[in-house]
């Protein structure tokens, strides 16, 4: 009897100290998925930092498409203003030409006409220069 008394100690020994190394590693494994969980929480925190930077993303994509269409029209515009001024200046040159034929043909001076004429090239050396940038 002595020796299965001795087993059966032997035995729950055996069992306490499977015990305490289980319990060691569920406290292991525990902490382990405490760590996991903060990992997977500062994900979380991570993805919803990206979300909003995607979404601030796409307001700037807009934005700035709706600029390149403000620059476009106002590019247009500047088209529609180029070519008035380019018919404007054409058609004072034509009527001071004709002026300075009448006025010639009248026998009154031409000195005013003749310094309107000079403004007149040099707005079209401008609007060529500008044109070539």
């Amino acid at each position: 009897m002595a020796s299965e008394d001795l087993t059966i100690e032997i035995l729950k020994a055996l069992r306490k100290e499977m015990q305490e190394r289980f319990d060691g590693v569920d406290k292991r494994l525990d902490g382990m998925d405490r760590r996991f969980d903060a990992m997977d929480q500062r994900f979380d925190a991570m993805d919803h930092r990206f979300d909003a930077m995607d979404h601030r993303f796409d307001v700037l994509e807009e934005r700035i498409d709706l600029t390149s269409q403000r620059v476009d029209i106002t590019n247009e515009r500047l088209g529609v203003v180029e070519s008035t001024l380019l018919t404007l200046a054409r058609r004072q040159r034509s009527m001071g030409k004709i002026l300075k034929a009448t006025m010639e043909a009248a026998g009154a001076p031409t000195a005013g006409v003749t310094h309107l004429d000079t403004r007149v090239t040099k707005l079209e050396e401008r609007v060529g220069r500008l044109e070539n940038r």
